[in-house]
């Protein structure tokens, strides 16, 4: 992960994502395992590292749509050096998304279960205001 600390943060999103699709390509997994597992990567880097930037407006599932297609879509993608070859994301962005419109109550109840783990697991970011008592 250090080489990728020289990156934006929606272009390491976009790196991992290809390295872990990548991978699973290479095991020889059906697309449709990449693909829910795709999303589920998706949803796990969310909570880790962009929940600050989840819209209240928009259900669980509908903020990866928006954070994997506003990676894509800026001008950042287009500064990511050629030697990272970033073919497999595309491919796969449109089964990413077709999976999440086409089983929403599934990916809906992912995310909210990866969200209960991750924040059981690490408690709020916020800063904890405590009250002292005058005396």
């Amino acid at each position: 992960m250090n080489k990728l600390n020289r990156y934006l943060p929606d272009q390491r999103f976009l790196i991992l994502l290809n390295r872990f699709i990548l991978r699973y390509d290479e095991s020889g997994c059906n697309k449709e395992k990449i693909v829910k597992d795709a999303y589920l990567f998706c949803v796990g880097y969310f909570l880790k590292y962009q929940q600050d930037y989840e819209n209240p407006h928009l259900q669980g599932a509908s903020n990866i749509i928006a954070v994997l297609s506003s990676a894509i879509l800026s001008p950042n993608f287009y500064t990511i050096p050629n030697t990272i070859n970033l073919e497999r994301v595309l491919y796969f962005y449109k089964f990413i998304v077709e999976y999440i419109i086409w089983n929403e109550y599934e990916v809906e109840k992912t995310f909210k279960s990866q969200k209960q783990s991750f924040e059981h697991v690490l408690p709020s970011r916020k800063p904890q205001l405590k009250m002292k008592r005058r005396i």
